[in-house]
């Protein structure tokens, strides 16, 4: 990667962690929503870095349809359903998972891998996270999979009690 894709890369992924950080703790809707539309526009922009325009794309339109969502006065967030303990669990999972994938991509050979990726090289980078990332592809897809059904299975039971 030259130093202008490594420019791109670096200011896209600075670019998507501003948005994260003003997800969590920007205290307005609309807010909110802008920030998980700059999520989607750096994570679009570090897809554009690694020739996956594609998938850049599909991502722009998931994270605009998600900043709709966010900032629309209907939205409702789980956090009365959830208690304080629980978070802490989670935020401590999150925190190792991090420290996991951190470590396999230090001690992996991702940083040796060949990348023959065009504009729309989606198959490409498909094979590149699969073939030395699996592990931690799956264990990030498994980690969303139980928040998704964990926040599921609490609004079902608030539901329930009203």
């Amino acid at each position: 990667m030259d130093s202008l894709h490594a420019t791109g890369f670096y200011a896209s992924a600075g670019i998507s962690l501003a948005g994260a950080v003003g997800v969590a703790l920007l205290p307005r809707r609309g807010l909110r929503g802008a920030a998980m539309a700059a999520v989607g526009v750096g994570l679009a922009g570090v897809y554009l870095s690694l020739s996956a325009g594609f998938v850049a794309a599909v991502a722009l339109v998931c994270y605009a349809g998600c900043a709709l969502l966010v900032a629309s006065p209907r939205y409702r967030p789980l956090e009365g359903v959830v208690g304080p303990l629980w978070r802490q669990v989670g935020a401590i999972g999150a925190a190792a998972l991090l420290g996991v994938l951190a470590y396999s991509a230090f001690r992996g050979d991702f940083v040796h891998a060949s990348f023959y990726g065009g504009a729309f090289g989606a198959a490409n980078l498909g094979r590149l996270l699969f073939a030395h990332n699996a592990v931690s592809t799956e264990a990030v897809a498994v980690l969303v999979l139980i928040a998704f059904a964990g926040a599921t299975a609490a609004w079902r039971v608030r539901e329930r009690t009203r």
